[in-house]
């Protein structure tokens, strides 16, 4: 398309308003059922209840699907994330994501006929050397899934490979915290059976809890990385990971997550250490070699890039690798289609076209993004389609406020909430820029813990903070738009009451601020079948004064 293909049209009922319109992602805030495990509710947030029960009076608020087939997943019982949707909050469109993409290329049977296949397994069985695969261990369905895992074995061993190693990754993110022994009893079933049915050898190599162990994001912290290339390439444990009650080599990855449950019974499976399998003469049985090849069975991007980067780049300076052997590696998908990471890939990604950034720079409007490191890149580079980096910088401006440590995440749950508010009413005050986007993280971050009262706490300071920022944009004539991208804190406890750490399937919240409203307009849905996250945009585009491109899912609003 063109750049006049990118004009949008002036609405002749509604002009916008004097000041800037502000979109606030509250990151992980669904609508929960008001009880003991909902956060959101026991934090009683004054300014979010105001506000929420204020709009549904003027029948300006209302609640948006934020998982499964709304936002391009497979079914309605894939719990929506952060990745897809901001994809369909910056797109207004819903395409086919990475789980869906890779469900559908092992259904067809086109994933193991390309030719990035042939180069990494066929290869490989030609020349009688080993596969390692590394990846998420769940079957969480936002990084990975291990039913894809089992189907790209089934490949694997058709092709002729003869020897295969596993580095799994314990979850407990996005499925209970205590659930990963679950995952590596399947894989080991699943290993044992490839070894009896098909010969071959088939075993774990090395692993350890993804937030510590290899899935890092956004470069937040480089040694979560090197523990992973220590173990899954070196077979090496470092000597901090090690006492005399967790030695960090093992016999198999039961004992090594029973010995860890043990000796740090307050860790759950994401902070699990990294653990080795070692033969009888206490070598490593997963040790790369050169010849071999490697596949991340991860589908989402942000937490396999930086372990890619690692495999890939001759000219690697976050750490010492100490040991780099001359591998093939290959991702699920392409984790950075502008930088190319990495550069063989078994599945192509999706092709976000037409996103909203387009059409606001295109129409010259100044726009401003802000966030803290851990979603950053969510209102970057997952809300311009997958796409790094300005979409044209004469008229955006993206500002990052560095995150804390992940560790620091459940002790200080306000996380860097107050920098970002501060930045941003110096941004709303400036009067430069007429669309603004914020992602507040604590919601989805703290989420994760699973910690109730640190999770409370989240909510309180985003209420606190949210207050300072609308107040601001409403004196200023502005207009402000209050949603999320999935839930998260609203429900954390399961339906046995014990600790969920995951995303949910709740709807999110939806409403319009506005101080100069005379009802010139209301959120209509009664044509829309489902109303989800994917038509936010198009009602951001109305309420700038514009008319949303046609082919964007529907606008919330109906001028009066």
């Amino acid at each position: 398309m063109s750049n006049t293909d990118f004009q949008l049209k002036p609405l002749k009922s509604f002009q916008g308003r004097k000041g800037p319109l502000l979109l606030i992602i509250m990151d992980g805030v669904g609508i929960g059922k008001k009880d003991a495990g909902d956060a959101f509710y026991q934090a009683h947030p004054t300014n979010l209840n105001t506000w929420m029960s204020e709009t549904k009076e003027k029948g300006l608020y209302t609640e948006l699907r934020a998982h499964g087939i709304a936002v391009g997943l497979p079914t309605d019982g894939d719990m929506g994330n952060s990745e897809v949707g901001h994809n369909a909050l910056g797109a207004g469109q819903v395409f086919s994501q990475g789980a869906r993409l890779v469900n559908d290329s092992l259904e067809t049977g086109e994933f193991f006929e390309t030719e990035n296949w042939d180069k990494i397994v066929g290869e490989t069985a030609r020349t009688n050397q080993t596969i390692h695969l590394i990846g998420l261990l769940s079957d969480g369905n936002v990084h990975s899934h291990i039913e894809q895992l089992f189907k790209i074995l089934d490949g694997i061993v058709k092709t002729g490979v003869k020897k295969i190693r596993i580095h799994p990754l314990l979850d407990g993110r996005d499925v209970p915290p205590d659930s990963g022994l679950l995952f590596i009893n399947q894989l080991e079933e699943k290993l044992k059976s490839l070894e009896i049915d098909s010969k071959i050898d088939a075993k774990i190599g090395s692993g350890g809890g993804r937030m510590y162990v290899t899935m890092d994001r956004y470069e937040s912290n480089w040694e979560i990385v090197k523990r992973g290339w220590n173990a899954h390439v070196r077979g090496f444990v470092d000597s901090i990971d090690i006492t005399k009650d967790y030695p960090g080599y093992f016999s198999s990855a039961t004992q090594a997550i029973e010995t860890a449950r043990k000796v740090y019974p307050e860790k759950q499976d994401q902070y699990n250490p990294p653990f080795v399998i070692v033969d009888n003469e206490n070598n490593p049985i997963g040790k790369m070699n050169n010849g071999d090849a490697v596949i991340n069975f991860n589908f989402r991007g942000d937490r396999a890039i930086e372990i890619s980067k690692a495999f890939i780049f001759e000219d690697f300076a976050y750490f010492d690798r100490v040991y780099t052997p001359d591998v093939k590696y290959a991702g699920l998908l392409e984790y950075d289609g502008d930088a190319h990471i990495p550069t063989i890939f078994l599945v192509p990604p999706p092709k976000i076209t037409n996103i909203s950034a387009k059409y606001f720079t295109t129409m010259k409007i100044p726009s401003f993004a802000i966030a803290e490191t851990h979603k950053f890149g969510h209102v970057t580079y997952f809300w311009n389609g997958n796409n790094t980096g300005y979409i044209n910088s004469e008229y955006e401006l993206y500002e990052e406020i560095k995150s804390e440590p992940n560790e620091m995440i459940e002790s200080h749950p306000e996380m860097r909430a107050d920098e970002v508010t501060e930045r941003l009413l110096e941004v709303i005050q400036s009067k430069e820029y007429k669309y603004i986007r914020v992602n507040y993280a604590n919601g989805d971050m703290v989420g994760h813990t699973g910690n109730i009262k640190s999770c409370i706490r989240a909510v309180k300071k985003l209420d606190e903070c949210l207050k300072k920022v609308v107040d601001a944009t409403l004196s200023a004539d502005g207009i402000v738009v209050i949603t999320a991208d999935h839930g998260n804190v609203e429900e954390k406890l399961d339906k046995k009451g014990k600790v969920k750490t995951s995303h949910t399937l709740n709807p999110v919240p939806f409403f319009i601020l506005d101080s100069n409203y005379k009802g010139e307009y209301q959120i209509d849905t009664s044509k829309i079948e489902e109303p989800g996250i994917s038509n936010v945009i198009a009602t951001v585009i109305n309420l700038l004064g514009y008319t949303a491109p046609e082919f964007y899912e529907k606008s919330l609003i109906h001028f009066n």
